[in-house]
Order: C-alpha cells, then structure tokens, then sequence
C-alpha cells in the first residue's frame, strides 16, 4: 500500500498522450500504479516507472507482460485510485460503469471519453471531472504560438534576449554591492555566486523553454477562468459546464466590441 502522501494513478491508454502524461506526473512525485490498454493491463499498488514500461513497450510491441507489474484481468476503469486518466478513445466512461469508478478525481486526456450519462453520475457522486477540453488543450495551445511565430518571422527570445541577460547580471550587482554597503567594505569584496539553476536562467532559455513557459502560464489561466466561472455560476463540480461558459462568454464579447450584437 502506498503512504497516505503519494498520489495514485490510473491510466487507461498508453500512446503519446498516456506515456507523456505518466512520465510528467511521475516527475512530480504521483504513482501511476496501473497502466491498461486494449490488449491487456498491468497493476503494480508500489507503482510503475514510465520509462522502463515504455522501453518495454518499444521492445515487444506491447505493455503485456511487463515483469515488474502484474496482470490485471478485472476492469481498468474500476481500480481504486486517486486520478483516473482515460487516455485512449471516446465513450470509454458510460452509464453502466460509472457507478462502479472509484477515482477521486478523472482527468480527460482523450477526446470525449465520458458520457453524458457517466458525467451526470460523476457530478452525483462528487466525482472531480476535469473536461477534456481544458486538460488535452495543450497541442492546440502550442500549435497557435507557432502559428505567431511564423508569422512574425522571429524565433523567440530574439529580441529580448540580451536586455533580460543584463538585467539579470545588473541584479547580481546589485545585490553584491548592496551586501558590501551593509558589512562594510573593509571586509572586501563580497563575490555573489550565482546558483547552477539561476546560472542556467541567465544563461538564455531555450525555443522550447519559452513555449513551455507560455504554455504553462495560459494553461495556468485557462484553469483560473474556469474555477471562477463555475463559483460564479454555482456550478460546484461541474467544470464541463464552466469550461463552455467561458468559451461562450469570450464569443460574445468579441462580437459585442465589434459591434456585431444587438
């Protein structure tokens, strides 16, 4: 049994999206502790590493069989857990076995994987469905900032690199001189070493890094929209719900400031 203190994780579907999401949440100290696909599931309760399930996964062509998990022949879907990703395709949530789901929390990574006879009853059950329109939004959202860049004809960074280089080196300074002001110069000079991590910053971020950075900062956004809409609306769990409202209110406003409402 795993302490009270780490996360549990279901994953149902193991493509690009299932083993990207169960490496992230791995990184973050979450145990995905069963992986199913439609061949056949494997269930570890101590957890399971994503890259040796993907190196297996290259290797035979399958996750059947991995030797440090066991096969597991009931239903996926039903494992208790804290965070159930259905990763793989629509409608994988229904009416008859969303009674017997016993996640805390479903976070959609496919498109469409819960029905909206399955939403009903999560939402009766105080079940957190996180839509998969926010959660797999982020190919989209990337998608569009290369659609910019492109038409801009300017890689990113490029114009605000070197300002954001100095002013970096110019806190530096400030912070040593402001030590040598303090302790007094007949101390000598006080070096500032900057740390391995803030060295890297100053360094100059990477195309990747900055998307990655964007990405996060809209996701991050994206989520705060949708919580206040839904307690604004008094929707409680019903994020799905919040999620549209939002995309319906950003419609209208677009259209009522270009005049096109009446």
């Amino acid at each position: 049994v795993l302490p009270d203190c780490l996360c549990s994780v279901l994953l149902y579907g193991f493509g690009k999206v299932g083993a990207h999401t169960m490496k992230y949440l791995h990184d973050y100290g979450a145990h995905c502790i069963c992986v199913g696909k439609t061949d056949g599931a494997i269930y570890n309760p101590r957890g399971i590493d994503p890259k040796e399930l993907e190196d297996y996964q290259q290797g035979h062509g399958t996750i059947v069989g991995f030797p440090k998990a066991e096969p597991y022949d009931g239903s996926v879907l039903e494992v208790p857990c804290d965070i159930l990703i259905p990763a793989a395709i629509e409608k994988q949530l229904t009416r008859e076995n969303a009674p017997w789901v016993q996640a805390k929390i479903i976070a959609e990574a496919a498109n469409g994987p819960t029905t909206l006879a399955a939403h009903e009853i999560f939402l009766q059950r105080n079940i957190l469905v996180i839509p998969d329109v926010y959660v797999n939004a982020g190919g989209v959202t990337v998608s569009f900032s290369e659609w910019l860049k492109n038409l801009n004809h300017v890689s990113y960074g490029r114009l605000s690199f070197k300002y954001e280089w100095e002013s970096s080196y110019h806190l530096l300074q400030s912070v040593q001189h402001s030590l040598e002001q303090w302790f007094g110069k007949a101390r000598g000079e006080i070096p500032i070493i900057p740390s391995p991590e803030f060295q890297a910053h100053v360094t100059g971020a990477s195309e990747k890094d900055i998307v990655y950075s964007g990405l996060a900062y809209t996701m991050e956004q994206s989520a705060k929209q949708i919580i206040t809409m839904a307690a604004r609306c008094n929707l409680g769990l019903d994020q799905r719900t919040a999620a549209y409202l939002c995309t319906l209110e950003k419609v209208f406003t677009v259209y009522n400031e270009a005049g096109f409402t009446y």
